[in-house]
């Protein structure tokens, strides 16, 4: 278990590693509520990404579910985005009562 602990340390720390630098473009707003989010955690913004490069290897994929929305669910999107000014608010309290309603 220590080892173990040693070497998440060890990968934080950027230990032992020549280094490559990676740069990318994200939405401000979201690098932002990312950085609240890791800082929250003890992590920097550079640690949370390293962390995620590493459990992508260790997974060989992805540390997480990826769903591709099928044709049916795109073209529901689709038209949701063209009808958004027409939607009226609604809450999870009127949507569980219209439920119930349809299944009585």
């Amino acid at each position: 278990m220590l080892e173990a602990y040693v070497k998440a340390v060890d990968i934080l720390e950027g230990g032992g590693m020549s280094h490559a630098v990676i740069r990318t473009r994200i939405d401000t707003d979201i690098k932002e509520q990312a950085h609240k989010l890791f800082e929250g955690m003890g992590l920097s913004m550079s640690e949370a990404l390293r962390l995620f490069v590493y459990q992508s290897i260790a997974e060989h994929g992805l540390p997480f579910r990826v769903n591709i929305p099928n044709t049916e669910t795109l073209a529901a999107m689709k038209e949701v985005k063209e009808h958004l000014d027409e939607l009226e608010p609604t809450s999870l309290e009127q949507l569980a009562k219209e439920w119930n309603d349809a299944r009585a």
